[in-house]
């Protein structure tokens, strides 16, 4: 059963339920945007047959990255569709732990955020990523 309530660490903890109620949603995902954090308690919906999240799972959850960060996420109206994304995986993740990711923005332009997160699971580095999102936030971006 995972645990209800943000994730047992400092900071300021929103939770984000994606909408939709198919098989392919990731659940709760906690974000703390003043440091550029998400959080994921891993459960057996997250889980392949080896009890370990499921890489797919975890690209999903890294796609999310955008949403840590303030200068982009305050605005509901500013939609960030993901124009690449790639996840290095270092470690395997395991069930009933908590998965961290710390968000850098690299750069941001007009119409492009370009951004990196590191994730671990108890201090332990389980997977990198970095993303390129389209920003709608310029009306005169292309």
């Amino acid at each position: 059963m995972p645990p209800i309530g943000p994730p047992p660490l400092a900071g300021n903890w929103a939770c984000h339920t994606p909408p939709g109620d198919g098989t392919w949603t990731i659940g709760d995902v906690w974000i703390d945007r003043q440091s550029g954090r998400l959080a994921l308690f891993v459960t057996t919906a997250h889980c392949n047959p080896f009890d370990v999240m499921h890489g797919g799972a975890l690209a999903t959850f890294a796609d999310y990255q955008c949403a840590a960060l303030r200068d982009y996420s305050d605005d509901g109206a500013d939609h960030t569709p993901t124009v690449t994304l790639s996840v290095d995986y270092l470690a395997p993740v395991p069930r009933d732990r908590w998965l961290l990711a710390e968000v850098t923005l690299l750069r941001g332009t007009g119409s492009l955020i370009f951004t990196q997160a590191v994730m671990t699971v108890d201090g332990a580095k389980v997977g990198r990523s970095n993303a390129i999102y389209r920003s709608f936030k310029r009306k005169d971006a292309p």
